[in-house]
């Protein structure tokens, strides 16, 4: 089973041309996507849940608005390995990939188990509480998780929304903070906007650095260049970013720390991360032995009597 979340932004506007949103359903990223469901959209209601029993892993989704409105264009297609679907993306994407290189990062992100996931901040009376969020720079926000923004809109002090779509505005800064080229709040604690609104996929790593972790790969050794497959480059790849992830960790945040009342112990997570890379290794030694078999079978000689 998958379970599908969509998110639906600005629902008071959508629910006065449309009624529903409708589900669709591939087996292939790029192939015919066949109606699947009906969701009924609900007044003040953004997040909906939908649970696809004969849903695989392997399967694709998409979503539309439908009513009296007629239907909207699709979404973009998602995996069903990564049951968060959010409708009408329009913050820019960090780098654009094709279907096949699309296909690499996902099967990358499934060896991890990194999946993104859609999150949200909303900040509004930025005179309080929502100053945590915003640096003394004023133009600066810090999202709460790693990630990616695909929505972004500001609602001013005249109740004016804007919506910012260009990578330049907010510059995206190591994946944690947006820097606006305007002053969001002022040295006394002005707000210049009523709301700041931000959907984020949140995320250990992007998808750039999934695809570059795959370009970097190195080839295995006993593998010749022209036996290389990408099941080969995508497995180092993953092991890579465990590595990497467990490197980071153990310096940062990988003591075991007491106080009176509890115990802080990384230890148990370290360990399954590394029953991980060690499956993945394993796996990636299989596929070498498979090219080194094929190889000695295709030894040919000359018998001398």
């Amino acid at each position: 089973m998958i379970q599908l979340t969509i998110q639906v932004n600005d629902i008071d506007t959508v629910i006065q041309l449309y009624q529903y949103i409708r589900l669709y359903r591939s087996d292939e990223e790029s192939g015919t996507y066949v109606h699947l469901a009906y969701i009924t959209l609900l007044p003040g209601t953004e997040s909906y849940t939908y649970n696809d029993v004969t849903g695989t892993t392997d399967n694709w989704y998409s979503s539309s608005y439908y009513g009296n409105g007629g239907e909207s264009s699709l979404s973009d297609p998602s995996q069903g390995a990564s049951p968060s679907l959010f409708h009408e993306v329009t913050y820019s994407l960090e780098a654009p990939f094709d279907v096949d290189q699309s296909v690499i990062i996902r099967k990358i992100r499934r060896y991890i188990g990194d999946f993104p996931k859609v999150q949200r901040m909303y900040l509004e009376d930025c005179a309080t509480r929502s100053c945590e969020f915003i640096h003394s720079d004023g133009r600066t926000i810090e999202l709460e998780s790693r990630g990616w923004p695909v929505l972004i809109s500001l609602r001013t002090l005249s109740d004016e929304v804007v919506e910012k779509t260009a990578l330049n505005d907010p510059v995206v800064q190591g994946y944690k903070f947006l820097t606006f080229s305007g002053t969001l709040i002022t040295d006394d604690d002005t707000c210049q906007y009523n709301t700041i609104d931000i959907w984020y996929y949140a995320s250990k790593f992007s998808d750039r650095e999934v695809y570059e972790a795959y370009g970097d790969a190195m080839i295995p050794a006993h593998v010749p260049t022209d036996r290389v497959t990408s099941d080969h480059l995508m497995l180092q790849a993953a092991i890579s970013l465990l590595e990497n992830m467990t490197s980071e960790d153990m310096v940062e945040d990988g003591a075991v720390i007491y106080d009176d009342a509890s115990k802080y112990d990384p230890s148990p997570g370290l360990t399954e991360r590394d029953k991980t890379i060690k499956r993945l290794k394993k796996m990636l030694d299989d596929l070498v032995d498979e090219v080194i078999r094929d190889q000695l079978m295709n030894v040919t000689g000359v018998l001398i009597d």
